[in-house]
């Protein structure tokens, strides 16, 4: 059913310009300007592309509008956003030199501390999930672009925290257990919910104004366009999202760790 809807929206609509620019433009700065990295430089960048690939599928491709049909295409697309990309991208970035850069070098430090960059993700996360503050960006397009950019950055902070911070294993299995913790009572409150928490996904005039902000000024759909669009019962797109997002949030997180793990153990020197 989505097919027949997504048929018809416009190409430009459905598939991001500028998105796709800024990735190509991010890849271009990868392999052209930023240092050559002698170790292991085939795999991050194979790791970088994938990371760029997925960034595009989450924001920039037809997913974006799915995601303003459904809840539950919301929350693929936060889990493309926060859980695939953003590890990909870290563990496929080439280091740069900033300790001269003193101000930016203590940031970064800061904000990379693993307890600052959980708490920072987690803030982001609830704070955009919020009813009033999520009906409300989604009706605003620079807002909405605000909420995923300082998530996908939060995010970001979160993983080379995991990935380069974190040295003891039984630290980092359980750094990540809390932050799964943290997640339950929000996935708890959706999945249990009598009726659609956000209204966009329900009002039929939030739903028609939070649509047209991704379209083109020229074009415009009946009302009649935008109910065809709402057949989808909200509170099951909120119980199937919340735990497809779970249960493959937690398989991602447990075949990182265990990569990461398994690396180390690799690059422990052995004394036989």
């Amino acid at each position: 059913m989505i097919e027949i809807f997504l048929n018809e929206f416009h190409f430009s609509t459905l598939w991001n310009a500028g998105i796709l620019l800024f990735c190509l433009l991010y890849i271009i700065c990868y392999f052209f300007v930023l240092p050559v990295t002698e170790s292991g430089s085939m795999k991050k960048a194979v790791l970088t592309i994938l990371g760029v690939t997925i960034l595009f599928i989450a924001i920039g491709s037809p997913l974006n509008i799915i995601a303003r049909l459904t809840f539950q295409g919301h929350m693929i697309q936060i889990l493309l956003l926060t859980v695939v990309s953003a590890p990909l991208l870290v563990a496929g970035w080439k280091p740069i030199k900033i300790n001269t850069f003193s101000f930016v070098h203590t940031c970064v430090s800061w904000l990379t501390k693993p307890w600052v960059s959980m708490l920072l993700l987690l803030s982001f996360f609830y704070g955009y999930h919020l009813p009033v503050v999520f009906d409300f960006a989604r009706l605003e397009l620079y807002w909405n672009h605000f909420f995923l950019f300082g998530l996908f950055i939060s995010c970001i902070l979160f993983w080379i925290s995991i990935l380069y911070k974190i040295k003891v294993s039984e630290k980092l299995w359980l750094y990540a257990g809390i932050h799964h913790l943290f997640l339950i009572p929000y996935f708890l409150f959706l999945y249990t919910a009598n009726e659609g928490v956000y209204r966009v996904y329900s009002d039929i005039t939030l739903f028609m104004s939070a649509i047209e902000v991704c379209l083109p000024v020229e074009i415009n759909y009946p009302e009649q366009f935008y109910a065809s669009l709402l057949p989808f019962d909200p509170v099951i797109h909120q119980q199937t999202g919340v735990v497809l997002f779970w249960i493959s949030s937690c398989l991602i997180y447990i075949i990182v760790l265990f990569c990461k793990q398994s690396v180390q153990e690799g690059t422990v020197p052995s004394h036989s």
